[in-house]
């Protein structure tokens, strides 16, 4: 009996052995993964360019005139500097609006603003001198040329800030009568 008990025990074994190999035959692996998506987007818009107005430009040599832009919101351009010697500045219509760029992030941030690729008026007797942006955080900053950098700050997640630009036109001569632009490239970076 105890041959016949030990077959069994041996036969019975090999069938649950044969059973729970069997059982890895069905087995599926899974795998998890894990992802994650970061975000650093900057979101710009041009709003609107630097207008300074339409004006009769007369100039005599010995005088210092400038049309300056402000960027605080409110568009007031004045001239500047002498002209006891004739010059004459005349608003002929009124400026539309400061430079405005709007600039957003995915969540509050302290930017790097920077001003590059500059074209100054190709037209003799006009000159973009000054530039500055005001933010409602950071107040007003210079940016008269290309590398200068500043910071720009947006105090709320996917909101527009908007970033305004003044300037200063230095008059050396009388320009012809003609639309006259310049312009700049500013890049806001982390």
């Amino acid at each position: 009996m105890k041959c016949n008990t030990f077959k069994l025990v041996a036969v019975t074994s090999a069938i649950a052995l044969s059973a729970a190999a069997s059982n890895y035959a069905f087995a599926q692996v899974e795998t998890v993964n894990a992802t994650l998506t970061t975000s650093s987007a900057i979101t710009t818009t041009d709003v609107s360019n630097m207008d300074f107005g339409e004006w009769l430009i007369q100039f005599v040599a010995g005088d210092t005139p400038a049309l300056t832009l402000t960027n605080d919101g409110t568009v007031s351009t004045t001239q500047t500097g002498a002209v006891a010697n004739g010059s004459q500045v005349v608003n002929i219509t009124a400026s539309a609006t400061e430079g405005v760029v709007n600039v957003q992030t995915p969540a509050p941030a302290t930017l790097t603003i920077t001003r590059s690729a500059s074209s100054d008026f190709v037209d003799g007797g006009l000159s973009l001198t000054d530039t500055d942006y005001r933010t409602a955080n950071d107040g007003v900053n210079a940016l008269d040329a290309d590398a200068a950098t500043g910071t720009v700050t947006t105090l709320v997640a996917a909101t527009d800030e908007p970033v305004r630009f003044g300037g200063i036109i230095a008059i050396t001569a009388t320009p012809a009568d003609a639309i006259h632009t310049a312009q700049f490239d500013v890049t806001f970076s982390y």
